[in-house]
């Protein structure tokens, strides 16, 4: 049984929402395949925080043995 809209929109039949036969509908397939794609997304989330943390960290020693260096250097012109 569709409905018409009110004579002041568009006419037409409007969406009835007591016509839609869910008898094939598999909820737990539905289910599935959105915890699946939220598992990719977050997995993927999560290595690319790894990744991040892996190149925060070296740049970090990197730097810090850079101004070893350059201590070692500065110590070594001040004793001449």
């Amino acid at each position: 049984m569709a409905t018409t809209r009110p004579a002041d929109r568009r006419p037409g039949p409007r969406f009835d929402p007591t016509n839609i036969d869910l008898t094939d509908f598999d909820v737990a397939r539905a289910i599935r395949g959105t915890v699946d794609v939220g598992g990719a997304i977050a997995g993927r989330a999560a290595d690319l925080a790894k990744d991040a943390t892996y190149v925060t960290v070296g740049l970090s020693l990197l730097g810090f043995q850079r101004a070893q260096v350059r201590r070692r250097e500065l110590e070594r012109s001040l004793r001449r």
